[in-house]
């Protein structure tokens, strides 16, 4: 009652007079429970299309057609917008690839029409809404950042119990707080209402308001419902005696007082509307009051006149011709003054209301009003006969709320029916419900706990595949947590007690985690064996997502055993069974390893393929995958030289979003490579890494930990450290083998450390990669390692050798890295080495590579140096 619908109207005034095209988007949250789900985002899509709640599916859809055609010009676009479009309003299953794909497809409409005009989304009473829909403006805050939306969001500060952050840490977010107005505000609303109030009344209403405006307007509706006030064309006049006002103390008990005022038909119906909700048809009240609809318009005549109720006119709402509350805190005013059984009857009535609409949007609602009239019932039969339609209307919205990726919503719903069941086979199952949706929700440690308990569950009823099912799932989760040694423990266990009959599909899944888990143990070639495994079932029992798993997950671990041609062969068909089968998140993990598998043979296509890969996370909204790829399109386009400043700049925006620490560390170590290559690396961003690194039992991330403090140790000129820090970096991951040698090599050659550097050169030549970066990195090996013996022709033409190769593969900040190792190694006084030094200068350059342009002008500017003999770098820093 302190002017939100007041502040919107304004805006929509506003809108109305002579400025530049605006697309207005309006939603309101029902206040149903916890909300029915993306209710006010379908509200804002039957606006812009010009739907009514009530028109029927052909009509629906051509308009949604129609909509799409005039918005969305490009034809890839329309093909996800318009499926996802029709979803959200209950026509369509889901699409494949679930909430990326329909968070992505409803920001791409609202993007398109932000490109004709600015666009505006107002949402209305979000203290009400599902979390799903909290998720969805979440989504769009994120990913349409370039684009001119404008979302609103109006809400009690109830909203701060289900988000307490929201709005935090959002760039370009405005909070406005309705603080109570002020007295001279107040005295203003009062005369611009009833001209010529007695000064007595106005004071006595001042005085109980205090500075509530739905205060003083319940106040003059109050006067009106007691006959000494009458409508005028200017507002309000007094007819009666307003010496003496008896205000009640409180809103509610105000507004209690004048739905006390009414006839006592027309306050039952003022209570059934508010069962039905904020906003209700005729026919809909007429079926739960009983009353006829001649007689009914009647009354809710009488009522819109006593500014109860009014009727919504706007030609483009959703809900044009439909009765509403004029303020919502009237509804729950008279929803409070049901006595108990009064409420179970009314909440009955319009659940089997709802249930003759056939309509999926009302899942949610639905579920609410027999959960509230199962709370409203007495213990023993009836509450039992009204929890059985509650449990199968909750099971229902859950899965409504899933497969619009509303998952925490689902969870919601999952857990309330859970509270109203008592079958253990049954608790069970919802128990298996709730971790998947809390899983895709990425709540690890919830979902988990929820597995477990379905393992339990169906353990103590007896049934051991379904067990097996609820571990099964346990250890895939614990593998999303990144908890890989406990995730084995538990898909071994699991595999261990497999029933023997009737448990191959639960086998399959069981083993293709068991693969990824292995070869994120550095244990490839037990993936490998255990990956086959999994789709000599899979295969046979057509279970086509698991296919795709054990695809990605050998040829990952091919890579590992450096198989390489068999693992991008793999790896592609991969990409292909993932794009055709819609499973969005395995195809952004399958080009993300893809990148990394011809990353030794085509640096520069892995790049691409990265980058790509990266769009498509991006455009679907997947944040996790989105962090794994820009990690990868990081390192590659470190490597190539090419625009380290944007790389930088995207990295450091999505460190401020909202991060997992396993995403946090991802970006962090990638935004520290680019960082410390610039000499503008900080300790707190160090100090931060060092923290995660405590904290995450990943032998990947520690592996990367250790390599980003070997380029720091570096670049600062403590050799040694280097050195031993990207040592521990191939130690601890094999799979990073191919980076950290090269790198520990070019530690030891700066310390002009000849016998350090054969002995890695040897683990050089022992790797079992053959690719051309290998290569390449092996003759760089030979070439310094020529230059520290005095072999100074070797080592010029092995240098000259290198430059060429790694121009060849369009790696420039290798290339130019190579020529200052030729000039430090070598000496400037040779003409070749001079000259690389010259085509490394510009590189270093463009890149902002300080400390490496740095050395490079310390070794140009130094006196010609006998070749083999250990010169002043011998113990830099050390």
């Amino acid at each position: 009652g302190i002017g939100k619908s007041r502040l919107a109207w304004e805006l929509e005034k506003y809108l109305a007079g002579p400025v530049d095209p605006v697309y207005l988007h309006r939603g309101r949250s029902p206040a149903y429970g916890d909300g029915i789900t993306f209710w006010a985002l379908g509200e804002m899509v039957r606006r812009r299309v010009r739907l009514a709640e009530t028109d029927d599916e052909t009509t629906s859809r051509e308009r949604i057609a129609a909509a799409v055609a005039e918005y969305v010009s490009d034809a890839d676009d329309r093909r996800w917008v318009e499926p996802a479009l029709l979803t959200l309003l209950g026509l369509e299953p889901a699409p494949a690839g679930g909430r990326d794909v329909l968070f992505a497809a409803w920001r791409i409409f609202f993007e398109r029409i932000a490109e004709k005009g600015t666009t505006i989304l107002l949402f209305e009473d979000l203290q009400w809404a599902d979390t799903g829909l909290l998720d969805f403006i979440d989504h769009l805050l994120e990913w349409s950042r370039g684009a001119p939306i404008l979302v609103v969001t109006l809400a009690r500060p109830e909203l701060f119990d289900k988000r307490p952050d929201w709005g935090a840490a959002r760039r370009h977010f405005t909070a406005i707080a309705l603080e109570p107005l002020p007295e001279p505000a107040m005295r203003e609303l009062l005369a611009g209402f009833v001209p010529g109030l007695p000064g007595a009344a106005v004071e006595a209403i001042l005085t109980r308001a205090e500075g509530i405006p739905l205060y003083a307007v319940e106040t003059i509706r109050a006067l009106v419902t007691d006959g000494r006030l009458e409508r005028a064309e200017d507002g309000y006049r007094p007819v009666g005696d307003l010496g003496e006002l008896a205000i009640p103390e409180t809103l509610r008990s105000l507004i209690a007082s004048r739905l006390d005022g009414l006839e006592a038909i027309d306050r039952e119906l003022v209570q059934d509307a508010a069962v039905l909700g904020q906003t209700f048809t005729l026919a809909g009240l007429a079926s739960v009051s009983g009353v006829g609809e001649g007689d009914l318009a009647a009354r809710l005549r009488g009522l819109v006149r006593r500014e109860v109720f009014e009727v919504e006119a706007d030609p483009r709402s959703p809900e044009r011709g439909q009765y509403r509350f004029v303020q919502s805190l009237i509804r729950e005013v008279a929803h409070a003054t049901l006595a108990r059984p009064e409420r179970r009857a009314r909440h009955l009535a319009v659940a089997g209301y709802f249930e003759t609409l056939v309509d999926d949007e009302l899942a949610g609602a639905l579920a609410t009003h027999y959960l509230a009239a199962h709370a409203a019932s007495v213990a023993g039969a009836e509450a039992d006969a009204v929890g059985a339609k509650a449990r199968l209307a909750l099971r229902a919205a859950a899965e409504r709320a899933a497969s619009l990726g509303a998952h925490d919503q689902a969870v919601a719903y999952l857990q309330q029916a859970l509270a109203v069941t008592v079958d253990l086979a049954e608790q069970a199952d919802l128990l298996v419900r709730a971790a998947q949706a809390a899983e895709t929700a990425a709540d690890h440690a919830t979902a988990a706990g929820f597995a477990r308990r379905a393992a339990v569950a169906f353990g103590e009823a007896g049934d051991a595949l379904a067990a097996a099912r609820a571990n099964a799932l346990l250890g895939e989760i614990l593998l999303g947590a990144s908890q890989i040694e406990a995730a084995i423990e538990v898909l071994e266990a699991t595999l261990a007690a497999l029933p023997e009959a009737g448990a191959d599909d639960v086998k399959a899944a069981l083993l293709a985690n068991l693969s990824r888990s292995l070869f994120r143990h550095d244990a490839p070639e037990r993936a490998i064996e255990v990956a086959d495994r999994a789709l000599a079932i899979a295969e046979r029992l057509n279970l086509d997502q698991v296919v795709v798993e054990a695809f990605i997950n050998k040829a990952t671990a091919l890579t590992y055993v450096e198989r390489r041609r068999e693992a991008a062969t793999l790896m592609e068909a991969a990409v292909r069974l993932a794009e055709a089968g819609g499973y969005i998140g395995a195809e952004l993990r399958a080009r993300h390893n893809l990148a990394w598998v011809v990353e030794e043979d085509e640096p520069r296509r892995a790049g691409e393929i990265a980058r790509a890969a990266l769009d498509l996370a991006r455009r679907v909204g997947d944040r996790g995958m989105a962090v794994w790829l820009s990690w990868v399109a990081g390192w590659c386009t470190y490597r190539e030289g090419d625009d380290w400043t944007s790389s930088i700049a995207a990295t450091t925006e999505d460190l401020g979003a909202a991060l997992a620490p396993s995403d946090e560390e991802q970006l962090l170590s990638s935004r520290c490579l680019f960082m410390v290559a610039r000499g503008d690396d900080r300790d707190e961003d160090f100090s931060r890494l060092e923290a995660l690194g405590t904290t995450l039992p990943d032998q990947q991330m520690q592996a990367r930990l250790e390599m980003n403090r070997g380029d720091r140790a570096l670049l600062q000129g403590h050799h040694l450290s280097a050195y031993e820090a990207f040592l521990r970096s191939t130690d601890l991951y094999s799979a990073w083998t191919g980076v950290g040698l090269p790198l520990a090599l070019r530690a030891a050659l700066w310390m002009k450390d000849v016998e350090r550097a054969r002995a890695t050169a040897r683990r050089l030549d022992d790797f079992p990669a053959s690719g051309r970066t290998v290569q390449v990195d092996r003759a760089a090996a030979a070439a310094g390692i020529a230059a520290l013996e005095g072999r100074s022709r070797d080592a010029v033409a092995g240098y000259l050798d290198v430059l060429q190769r790694w121009q060849g593969l369009g790696l420039y900040f290798d290339f130019a890295r190579a020529a200052l190792d030729f000039v430090l190694l070598v000496g400037p006084e040779v003409p070749e080495a001079r000259t690389a030094a010259a085509e490394a200068r510009p590189i270093f350059e463009r890149l902002g590579a300080r400390p490496y342009l740095e050395r490079l002008d310390a070794a140009l500017a130094r006196s010609s140096e006998p070749v083999g003999v250990v010169g002043a770098l011998a113990n830099e820093g050390q």
